[in-house]
C-alpha cells in the first residue's frame, strides 16, 4: 500500500522475543521434524529485517523462509513474510502469515494491525475495523492503530461518536503532521455534515 497514511509493522527481533511459523501454503509436516534453530531464525530475521526496510523483497522473502526453515515456530519471521507478501499485492498469503504470527504472539499487537491492512486494501472494511480494534485495545495510546481504525470507520461510513473521538485523539496524540492535518481535515468534515438542530417554534395562535 503506498501513501503517507499506510504503515506496516515490521517486527525487529531483541534476545528473548516470542516465537513464530511458516507461509504461504502452510507448514510442511513431516515425520521427524528437525530440532528449531532459534538463534539461526533470529540471525536471518534481522538481515531479512534490514532488506525489507531497503525495499529488496524478493532477497528478503528467501532469506524470512530460510528462518522459518530453521526454526518453524519463530512469530517475527512470519510477520515480516507477511510484509513482504503485502508489498508484493499477494495479499491472501499476506493475511496467511500475519494470521500465523497472531497465533505464535497473541500478545504483540503489530501482526493484528498487519492483517487488518490486508483486510481494508481489499475492502473487508469490517474485517479489518475488528483487527485494528484488537491491535488498539493491546495498545491503546499507539497512533498508528488508533488512525488505522479511524480512516477504515470512515471507508465504511461510520460517522458516529466514536469515530468522531478517534479523530480528536490524532490530532492530540499523533506524532506525524500528516496524520494529524488528515485528522483535523476529517474533523472539519465530519463536522459540516452533522445535522444542526435549530431553535423550534410553536404554530402561532390567531387573535382573529
Amino acid at each position: 500500500m503506498t501513501g503517507p497514511l499506510y504503515k506496516v509493522m515490521l517486527i525487529a527481533v531483541a534476545a528473548g522475543c516470542l516465537a513464530g511459523c511458516h507461509g504461504g501454503g502452510g507448514p510442511t509436516v513431516t515425520a521427524n521434524p528437525p530440532s528449531p534453530d532459534g538463534a539461526l531464525a533470529h540471525q536471518e530475521n534481522e538481515r531479512a529485517f534490514a532488506l525489507i526496510q531497503e525495499g529488496k523483497y524478493d532477497q528478503a522473502e528467501t532469506i524470512l523462509k530460510k528462518a522459518i526453515a530453521a526454526d518453524l515456530t519463530f512469530g517475527p519471521a512470519h510477520n515480516n513474510l507477511g510484509l513482504v507478501y503485502y508489498y508484493q499485492k499477494r495479499y491472501y498469503d499476506a493475511a496467511w502469515e500475519f494470521d500465523y504470527a497472531i497465533r505464535l504472539m497473541p500478545y504483540q499487537p503489530d501482526p493484528r494491525n498487519n492483517l487488518g491492512l490486508v483486510f481494508e486494501e481489499t475492502w473487508k472494511y469490517a474485517d479489518a475495523a475488528d483487527a485494528y480494534e484488537r491491535a488498539r485495545k493491546m495498545a491503546p495510546d499507539n497512533p498508528e492503530f488508533i488512525g488505522n481504525l479511524a480512516r477504515v470507520r470512515i471507508k465504511r461510513g461510520d460517522r458516529d461518536n466514536q469515530t468522531r473521538e478517534l479523530l480528536e485523539e490524532l490530532t492530540f496524540k499523533d506524532p506525524r503532521p500528516e496524520w494529524r492535518d488528515w485528522a483535523r481535515t476529517k474533523l472539519f468534515e465530519f463536522n459540516a455534515r452533522r445535522p444542526e438542530t435549530a431553535p423550534t417554534t410553536k404554530p402561532a395562535r390567531s387573535d382573529q
